[in-house]
């Protein structure tokens, strides 16, 4: 996950729930958009129609951010694998 001001956190194993690094995608979000480290504005803030920057879900270290938010998952995160 990554921040517009260039802030990488990065997980080996992402278990569907928002976090990645340690950091709460919502929190960050939030600290983002200058609500400070509040998740639940955060998550107001995601489904609101105010205009927001987003941080950015990618596997590249390399990645150069864009003001762009990531798509929502249907499944709420939730893998399904087929056996």
């Amino acid at each position: 996950m990554h921040d517009h001001l260039g802030k990488i956190w990065q997980c080996n194993f992402y278990d569907g729930y928002g976090e990645f690094g340690g950091k709460d995608f919502y929190e960050l979000l939030a600290e983002m958009n200058g609500l400070g480290k509040d998740r639940d504005l955060g998550i107001d803030l995601w489904y609101s129609d105010d205009p927001f920057i987003s941080p950015n879900l990618t596997e590249n270290k390399n990645w150069k951010y864009v003001d762009q938010s990531p798509e929502e998952c249907p499944d709420q995160g939730y893998f399904y694998y087929e056996a």
